[in-house]
């Protein structure tokens, strides 16, 4: 079984990819957590996740996923990771390893196209199919890898591991909901509650409502707004929006 987390489709395109070309099944963490997901069936045998690197770590819902006393004690034989990122994954790998409570048998990165739009301007167009096609390659290599059980571990840099211990600290705090607004440009579709992996907008009265103080931070109420009236403060005002389903890939969902 492979369990994904994934807020702009990256790291679903990844897990549905690596699920096709090893005959298994994925499933995203989100949907479990909502009770969307019950019963599903995978390779008992292999157990991967798949995930983004966020402030040099993982993502809150991932590391909480991973701690759970059930998922340690359901692993499979052989266990695999594969972190997406735009940069580096930083110490992300270290950070899986100390909540699961054991070390995968492969750890690997995908260079994925940036999309924290917060941050900075996401890549789009031409720039992030690149990215994609490049991906694709690396991403068959490590379902070769794992169909024949391979082993290998991605190691950290002393920098990497500095850079994570100094930023991954940020998150919880930077992970804050106030500064979320819908615009006028609004049109009361529903989809930044639909897609919010931790149930924290609600539409009240036909508007986005962010009804939770803290969220995972993965931008999908931004970047797949279709009017892009989504705005993290003043911050996105003046950037572009990144859309996987809008370059041909992944589903709508």
């Amino acid at each position: 079984m492979i369990y994904y987390f994934s807020g702009t489709g990256n790291s679903r395109y990844a897990a549905e990819k690596i699920a096709r070309q090893t005959g298994d099944r994925c499933v995203d963490i989100a949907d479990i957590y909502k009770g969307e997901v019950r019963s599903v069936v995978g390779k008992s045998d292999v157990t991967g996740f798949v995930f983004p690197v966020y402030y040099g770590g993982l993502p809150e819902m991932v590391r909480r996923f991973v701690s759970n006393p059930e998922i340690k004690g359901h692993l499979g034989g052989y266990v695999f990771a594969i972190i997406t990122c735009g940069g580096n994954p930083q110490a992300a790998g270290e950070k899986l390893t100390k909540a699961l409570g054991r070390e995968p048998d492969l750890c690997a990165s995908v260079k994925m196209p940036d999309n924290y739009v917060i941050a900075y301007a996401p890549a789009t167009g031409r720039e992030a199919i690149s990215v994609l096609r490049k991906a694709d390659s690396k991403l068959s290599g490590l379902s070769d890898r794992i169909l024949n059980r391979e082993t290998y571990i991605l190691r950290a840099t002393l920098p990497q591991k500095i850079a994570s211990t100094l930023m991954y600290p940020l998150y919880e705090p930077f992970r804050t909901t106030v500064f979320f607004k819908a615009t006028d440009k609004c049109v009361s579709c529903g989809r930044c509650a639909a897609n919010c992996p931790d149930g924290a907008i609600k539409i009240v009265r036909g508007r986005p409502k962010w009804v939770k103080n803290r969220c995972q931070h993965c931008t999908a109420c931004i970047n797949r707004c279709p009017s892009e009236a989504i705005q993290f403060g003043r911050l996105t005002e003046n950037r572009g929006r990144y859309n996987i389903m809008k370059l041909g890939q992944g589903d709508n969902k």
